[in-house]
């Protein structure tokens, strides 16, 4: 290895890695030089020399989300979220900088901004996102033989207050009264009627209530099984699908009387679905959720969301100590 002055003034460090191959790095200092000197030699004996690269942290960032999309198997979904920690955050943070000059504590300041910007929880799922971005850079890039520091910097502290927002707290559920009241605002054996009674009284996503199907429901033995759950899938393959859940089964009798009333007037569609539009298509959570809606105005009932349908039916359901049965009294 050598350090030789150019004509420029600067020092240029001259070299072979431990696969031959010829390296040139140019210093304005020449402490800085023997720096690198001494450490590329250290590296190469143990067969750790990487060669220095220019690639920076956001082009890495594209690299792997086009592998994640070009890969079969991904929800739009999930692939929307990863854009998103991309853009929003990683790409603005430190995007212009080289991953070889990414170290653990710029990787540690840009998720406590990142913290400031939102929330501790989001700032860690970047975190997560990041990592799994150095580590194509790991396998395939400027990383190679080198530590991942997006998994080494520490995860961003979850504040007490931040950890109470995830709790269900009673303003964020239906009381039995209200729950009542919200049925009663709807019309026997309707879309509407079902369409809240199923999170309500069964404690199902509203991916599985939408992707629920005809021959999942015992009526005769007034059971439900969840087999499908509607999902997001892309454009380019109509848009939604189903797919297989996480839930496993219930068994509400009240309910069940209003499955069989519904059945008769459900619209027929290819896939059996319970809700189901006119034209037979799958409905649309922006429609579900304008359904509830109305039905929270007629019963002059606090507005929540359906998937505070699903929060109402667990703390009910814990309420009773009824744990075992999956069946609300009093309806």
């Amino acid at each position: 290895m050598a350090i030789n002055k150019t004509a420029a003034g600067t020092y240029c460090v001259d070299f072979r890695d431990q696969h031959g191959k010829r390296i040139r790095k140019t210093f304005d200092r020449l402490e800085d030089a023997r720096a690198y000197d001494k450490q590329s030699l250290g590296d190469i004996s143990k067969g750790d020399f990487v060669a220095p690269s220019d690639v920076t942290v956001k082009e890495i960032a594209e690299a792997w989300h086009k592998r994640k999309v070009d890969t079969a198997g991904y929800r739009p979904a999930t692939l929307g979220n990863w854009r998103t920690h991309i853009d929003r955050y990683i790409a603005p943070t430190l995007g212009n900088l080289a991953v070889q000059r990414c170290g653990i504590e710029q990787v540690e300041n840009a998720a406590a901004e990142w913290g400031r910007m939102t929330s501790s929880n989001t700032a860690n799922k970047v975190l997560t996102t990041w990592a799994a971005v150095f580590k194509l850079a790991q396998r395939y890039g400027p990383l190679q033989g080198k530590a991942n520091p997006a998994e080494l910097a520490e995860r961003v502290k979850i504040p007490n207050d931040e950890e109470k927002d995830d709790q269900v707290t009673p303003e964020c559920v239906y009381t039995q009264d209200e729950l009542k009241k919200l049925i009663n605002a709807t019309a026997a054996g309707s879309l509407e009627r079902v369409l809240v009674m199923v999170p309500a009284l069964c404690g199902l996503r509203i991916g599985e209530v939408l992707g629920l199907q005809w021959p999942a429901i015992d009526l005769k033995a007034n059971k439900l099984h969840v087999r499908t759950n509607l999902v997001d899938i892309g454009k380019k393959n109509g848009g939604r699908g189903l797919r297989a859940p996480k839930s496993i089964s219930s068994r509400p009798q009240e309910l069940a009387r209003e499955l069989k009333f519904w059945k008769l007037a459900c619209p027929p569609s290819e896939q059996d679905l319970v809700f189901a539009t006119i034209e037979g298509k799958p409905l649309h959570r922006k429609f579900a959720s304008q359904i509830l809606d109305a039905a929270i105005t007629a019963a002059e009932v606090k507005r929540l969301t359906l998937h505070k349908l699903r929060h109402s039916f667990a703390s009910l359901y814990c309420s009773r100590a009824t744990c075992r049965s999956r069946k609300l009294a009093g309806f």
